[in-house]
């Protein structure tokens, strides 16, 4: 096998999210009971009330939101009528134990405050490479079965694909952020009983399999 091309990663994050099996309606319950439990469950992160925002004027019930920015914003955990969802900025595969810690410990919480039962669980990591030799054509190109020479105009100068399966999504695409880079977005479902730490696993997986079949390796 060729060697592979050495790669930065840029602007990386990683979202989780919790589905209520029966969606909240009752918004004092969010803002009261549930909002309450989580803000006791991060003490040991040293969340204070400047931590905490409600999402305001929101256009449908989807969008009502108690946010939580944890470990100086790093993390982001919001508490919605329809489950819970974690964003976290620039993650990195030594902190996952750290972040599986922060979301056991908010979505127990929650749960266990409204007495609500997860029905899925969705998982999804996000990132540009930008590789370090060559250009982001020489990657795609060997995945995409397309005589470029019938699109006319100037030349192409990125390709992208899609991989999909009814658990996954894969997608591989130009970058919009950085030049000669690519966008990478890897998407999966999972079950109300996988624990985060089995999400985190597969997750990580996912990825270093999709960056080896591109011939990448990132740091």
């Amino acid at each position: 096998m060729a060697d592979k091309i050495k790669a930065e990663v840029g602007q990386p994050s990683f979202a989780y999210r919790l589905f209520f099996k029966d969606p909240l309606f009752d918004l004092d319950e969010l803002d009261n009971v549930a909002s309450k439990a989580a803000f006791s469950a991060f003490r040991p992160w040293n969340v204070s009330l400047e931590n905490v925002t409600f999402k305001e004027n929101a256009a449908n019930l989807a969008e009502e939101a108690t946010n939580f920015n944890i470990l100086n914003g790093k993390i982001t955990f919001s508490i919605t009528p329809g489950g819970c969802a974690i964003w976290v900025t620039t993650p990195n595969w030594s902190e996952a134990e750290l972040i599986a810690k922060v979301v056991a410990a908010g979505t127990q919480a929650v749960l266990q405050a409204i007495g609500a039962t997860a029905d899925k669980q969705f998982g999804s990591i996000f990132m540009h490479l930008i590789p370090q030799i060559g250009t982001a054509l020489d990657i795609t190109s060997k995945f995409v079965r397309l005589d470029v020479g019938n699109v006319r105009g100037a030349p192409v100068h990125s390709l992208g694909f899609a991989v999909h399966r009814d658990d996954l999504v894969w997608v591989v695409d130009k970058s919009a952020s950085f030049p000669n880079a690519l966008f990478v977005k890897l998407e999966r479902w999972f079950g109300p009983s996988d624990s985060f730490e089995q999400i985190a696993t597969q997750l990580n997986d996912d990825e270093s399999k999709l960056l080896d079949m591109l011939g990448l390796e990132v740091d």
